[in-house]
């Protein structure tokens, strides 16, 4: 599978169904500058996919971090649908990430996969560590206009977090700016 930063491949470790994010040079970069931010993006996505265990948000378990790769678990799994019980997950899970400060920078339906033990975080590539409130803001921004008909769930979920209040009310500037801009 590929997507716009990564090719994605299945592999075994110990008998265990893996996957292998594969950073791929992009040929439009300066070979030095691209090889830097490769290797710092891989190396980023892996500790952002730790904290978030660390923070008990069900994600994949990284096995093996490589200059350009990840290998971590495969999650069996299909996108949800986003229904009001999957909406309020959603949210809790995203409270667990922001009281740990992780910004997952894509967080939509696309980025969870509803397994058997519920759902999963995945696709941290866009995520970086920040205690500011915007971030937070965008993150959550992002997922209530994926959340059509689960929305109040979803911020009901995200409450858990301690400063959802603060978050909450900068997703209205956050709104008010998206709007204007399109």
């Amino acid at each position: 599978m590929r997507g716009a930063e990564a090719i994605l491949s299945e592999t075994k470790i110990i008998g265990l169904l893996a996957l292998v994010k594969s950073r791929m040079p992009k040929g439009y970069r300066v070979q030095e500058l691209d090889q830097r931010l490769r290797m710092e993006r891989t190396r980023l996505e892996a500790r952002l996919l730790h904290k978030a265990k660390l923070a008990g948000v069900r994600c994949p378990t990284v096995l093996e971090v490589g200059e350009f790769e990840i290998t971590m678990t495969k999650i069996d799994g299909k996108r949800p649908d986003m229904s009001p019980s999957e909406c309020r997950e959603a949210g809790q899970m995203l409270a667990s990430l922001h009281g740990s400060d992780v910004i997952h920078g894509d967080y939509t339906p696309a980025n969870l996969i509803k397994s058997k033990d519920g759902l999963q975080v995945i696709d941290f590539g866009l995520g970086f560590i920040s205690n500011d409130i915007e971030d937070k803001a965008v993150d959550v921004f992002t997922m209530l206009q994926a959340c059509a008909k689960g929305k109040e769930a979803f911020i009901d979920g995200y409450r858990d977090y301690a400063k959802a209040e603060s978050v909450l009310k900068r997703v209205k500037v956050v709104e008010k700016r998206v709007r204007y801009a399109l």
